[in-house]
């Protein structure tokens, strides 16, 4: 094999060439392989003594007599480099695109590849939710447009009165009112209205999940979307030391729509930082796994918990088990729905001063 050992420009056995991400390799006019990197090795799977001196069509038999492995002869022939768009590979039953570039290097040809094959599937999935698009029947519309008329009339007809109500109440106070009593009415009627506010302001919120039940679904990385949950609730994190630990290893994608993953897990994590237990750091684990082939997601906290006699009620609309903190109750109503509208359920277990576990089948 020694014997195919040939010397080669330094600068092709540069840091770059040797510790690129891409497949880089060198052959000599007889397409015998001078050079591969590390790359090229892991995506083959071949040692890389194995590589050097052998032939081309031995590594890939399929090439013989292919218009790709004549054009590789010309490159050497003519300088003329060439590139060849989605080149599939298979390896251990995985298909991988590639794009590949052919150039000649001195004497010798080059070849640069690109791995292509998550691009490739993003933009495969790009095309097929531009077909369903246009698929969606007018029932669907017409019912997302009877939902946007709803919030619509509910955000301007409802809420603009109670909040010139409010504004109102506001001057009244400014204008120091003489009777203590009559200031005192006025007070509680600013904290009603102000609820009445918020609770539009929820069920808005509300009408907002529910029309999207509907939409699309998308490949989604967990990681991904806790990673985004944690940026916005970052300087709770921070503050309150929490210890998050996450296990997405036996599973780590789900087909979902998007918006409602990103509401399930900020509902989760709001609700454990909330209600974390005031003598110890809060501490949150997260792991998914796939059983029977249905996704499993624990969410599981060292908070305050609750009585578990009282789980029947933490799904409702509006209902609160907890009244030291703020909140109106709809997260986990909203949470509950998006997985009950696909056709999921939600297991929780909590004991008081120990903590809550969230156990969600998607």
């Amino acid at each position: 094999m020694k014997n195919y050992v040939l010397e080669v420009n330094n600068s092709l056995k540069s840091n770059f060439f040797e510790h690129a991400y891409s497949p880089f390799m060198i052959l000599n006019v007889n397409m015998d392989f001078v050079d591969v990197n590390n790359a090229a090795v892991d995506v083959l799977g071949i040692n890389k003594q194995n590589f050097i001196g052998k032939n081309l069509l031995d590594i890939c038999p399929y090439l013989k007599k292919t218009d790709r492995f004549n054009s590789y002869k010309k490159v050497i022939e003519t300088g003329i480099s060439i590139g060849f768009d989605n080149l599939l590979f298979k390896k251990d039953n995985i298909e991988y695109t590639f794009f590949v570039k052919a150039f000649k290097v001195g004497d010798y040809l080059g070849i640069a590849t690109l791995d292509v094959t998550s691009s490739t599937g993003t933009i495969a999935a790009l095309k097929s939710t531009q077909a369903s698009l246009k698929d969606v029947n007018f029932n669907l519309e017409k019912k997302n447009q009877e939902l946007e008329d709803y919030s619509y009339a509910t955000a301007h007809d409802l809420r603009a009165p109670l909040t010139n109500m409010k504004s109102l109440l506001n001057m009244v106070l400014k204008s120091n009112p003489t009777s203590s009593e009559f200031a005192t009415i006025i007070e509680k009627m600013q904290i009603v209205t102000k609820l009445m506010c918020d609770k539009i302001r929820a069920l808005n919120q509300v009408i907002a999940v529910k029309s999207t039940f509907s939409e699309l679904k998308d490949e989604l990385v967990f990681s991904d979307i806790l990673y985004l949950i944690k940026l916005s609730h970052s300087e709770e994190i921070i503050e309150s030391r929490a210890i998050i630990k996450e296990d997405f290893l036996s599973c780590s994608k789900i087909v979902y729509n998007r918006f409602q993953l990103e509401s399930v897990l900020e509902n989760l994590m709001s609700n454990a930082l909330k209600y974390k237990h005031p003598s110890r750091i809060l501490s949150i684990k997260i792991a998914t796994k796939e059983i029977n082939g249905k996704i499993h997601l624990t969410f599981k906290d060292n908070g305050i918990g609750f009585n578990q006699k009282l789980v029947g009620k933490i799904f409702g609309l509006f209902k609160r088990l907890h009244t030291h903190v703020d909140g109106l109750g709809i997260g986990l109503y909203i949470m509950n729905s998006i997985i009950n509208e696909n056709g999921g359920k939600i297991d929780v277990t909590s004991e008081v001063d120990k903590g809550t576990e969230f156990r969600i089948q998607f």
